[in-house]
């Protein structure tokens, strides 16, 4: 089978002209990639990296990044994503837990005497190891996914076939890079020839800012979350022919706004499976599948023995074929000598005769005709915003803070709530300490102190009955509200200088900021308020104003 690093070299040689990456002012050529990415590879083997090894790549997402990303491919190493906006301590336990010796900062900078000119590709094998992305762990710790070569290269070849991803096909890179959906885009993009427009960090959220972007770089396809779509104005993008809705469950007036004119693709897929296990195609009127399972890829769906269930019932999705992952990296043994991550298949792996499978805990059922419908979960996991999420890592990092007794979190309205038990005076102290191991994306946008936790007639956490707990905050007069928002403000900034009119973030507010004064001005106005409402109200007054018109909007319901 043919790799990813050997495909995108093939088209440097085919078509060196063609554009390979955009990136705002800034572009490259497919021979221009292949040249600063092979000053990377190289600098990387006279350091001595190795296959199967990972290095760590903690650049930010852009073309510095992207040539770091594949020099590390072509030095036949594997890459790690280290996310510069993740806790440090999150960021650290990844790199001692897969081994790693060689980090690329940001931007990368290869040993500046090496020749210019492409690197060829390391001679990796179909079974080496690719990349490794972090998800959500179930245990209260993340799990790192090993995925490889293989997998990765048939995934690029089927979603480029299903995306109609060919030269000069112009493809949206939105996803995060610590999430594995972005391998989907980089990968497919470049091992067919397209030209990937990378997305800025202005135009994250979403809205205007990103549909200007679709149409500024006349962006063909895009791979985005049902959220982001939903806030997105279909009209005015000509050349945006297709759209693939990825990460959550994908509604059908989704569909209605977004087919006419255009192919809408529905995709699935978990990290464990390689990006994308099936691609559904979706019409108005119609019900919303997530498809049938791509070529290379095998899928059963089973009750809690593991029989196969008649179509029509519900049943655990099990996935297998070239996609499954290795496994997951497990701490190495004390005294352990060699390189590279240690990779274990833990309890979600089976292997069974026919090969190896892996327990997606997604219940679907199946059409006659074979396409599969999304049914829930079998576990406690969730989406938000696209990433999967486990409540029992939420929960640990909020026990973190030593006044936290006990604590449930529970997702809704795509937003996680937090009900917690303890000494606990500030709920942004909670949240600031959890913030030390948490992204952002897990980080509660509630956090409510309760007395008790419900709980089930056999003692169990009653998760169902926890939106009931929640009493009215004080509410206040409209006239007070600006100057109460402004103390939130000053608070949270640390700062008194802060005016009505000024933006928070031009005052020094960042990521952790904004989800603190979220939290304090739920708590004390009683609406729920999100960062998210922060970024887009970023002053004193304008925020001020949408808390009066939720809780107007709360008074009339």
């Amino acid at each position: 089978m043919t790799l990813v690093p050997d495909l995108v070299a093939g088209w440097a040689a085919a078509t060196p002209g063609a554009t390979a990456v955009v990136d705002g002012d800034r572009a490259l050529t497919y021979r221009q990639l292949l040249d600063e990415a092979g000053r990377v590879a190289r600098a990387l083997r006279r350091a001595g990296a190795g296959r199967d090894e990972a290095v760590g790549l903690a650049c930010r997402r852009g073309i510095d990044g992207l040539t770091g990303m594949l020099g590390i491919l072509l030095a036949g190493s594997a890459y790690l994503y280290l996310d510069p906006t993740w806790p440090a301590e999150r960021r650290e336990h990844m790199v001692r837990e897969c081994r790693v010796r060689l980090v690329l900062a940001d931007p990368p900078d290869p040993d500046p005497g090496l020749d210019r000119g492409p690197a060829a590709p390391a001679g990796v094998l179909s079974g080496d190891l690719c990349y490794v992305v972090y998800t959500s762990g179930s245990t209260g710790v993340p799990k790192g996914v090993a995925v490889e070569h293989g997998g990765a290269a048939n995934m690029a070849r089927r979603l480029a076939g299903a995306f109609a991803v060919r030269p000069g096909v112009r493809m949206l890179q939105f996803a995060s890079w610590a999430w594995d959906a972005a391998a989907g885009e980089i990968f497919t993009t470049l091992a067919a020839g397209g030209t990937l427009v990378l997305a800025r960090d202005e135009v994250r959220h979403g809205g205007e800012e990103l549909a200007a972007l679709l149409r500024a770089e006349r962006v063909q396809v895009a791979t985005l979350t049902p959220s982001l779509l939903a806030a997105l104005p279909e009209g005015g993008l000509p050349d945006l022919r297709t759209v693939i809705a990825v990460g959550e469950q994908c509604p059908p007036d989704l569909v209605a706004r977004w087919a006419p004119g255009r192919r809408f693709l529905n995709g699935y897929g978990p990290s464990e499976a390689t990006v994308a296990v099936s691609i559904g195609r979706c019409r108005p009127g119609e019900p919303v599948t997530i498809g049938r399972p791509l070529p290379g890829v095998r899928v059963r769906v089973v009750d809690a023995a593991g029989v196969p269930v008649t179509n029509g019932y519900p049943g655990e999705l099990l996935v297998g074929g070239r996609g499954v992952a290795r496994g997951y990296v497990s701490a190495p043994p004390v005294g352990a000598s060699g390189r590279g991550p240690v990779v274990t298949p833990g309890d979600r792996f089976l292997d069974l005769p026919d090969g190896r499978w892996y327990r997606t805990g997604d219940l679907v059922s199946r059409q006659p005709g074979g396409a599969l419908v999304y049914r829930g979960r079998v576990d406690d996991q969730v989406k938000v915003n696209g990433h999967r999420v486990e409540l029992a890592e939420v929960e640990q990092g909020l026990r973190r803070h030593p006044g936290v007794r006990a604590c449930a979190v529970a997702a809704g309205g795509g937003r996680l709530v937090a009900y917690v038990v303890g000494e606990v005076s500030r709920p942004a102290d909670v949240l600031a300490e959890a913030a030390r191991w948490l992204p952002e994306f897990m980080l509660p946008s509630e956090i409510r102190l309760v007395d008790v936790l419900p709980l089930t007639a056999n003692g169990k956490l009653n998760r169902r009955a926890l939106s009931a707990l929640a009493d009215a905050a004080p509410e206040a007069g409209a006239r007070d509200v600006l100057r109460e928002t402004l103390a939130l403000v000053h608070q949270a900034l640390e700062s008194g200088e802060v005016g009505p009119d000024d933006d928070v973030f031009d005052a020094g507010g960042h990521s952790l900021v904004a989800a603190q004064l979220a939290v304090a001005a739920t708590e004390r106005f009683g609406v729920p308020v999100t960062a998210l409402h922060v970024y887009d109200h970023p002053t004193p007054a304008r925020l001020a104003a949408l808390i009066v018109e939720l809780a107007a909007g709360r008074q009339a319901a």
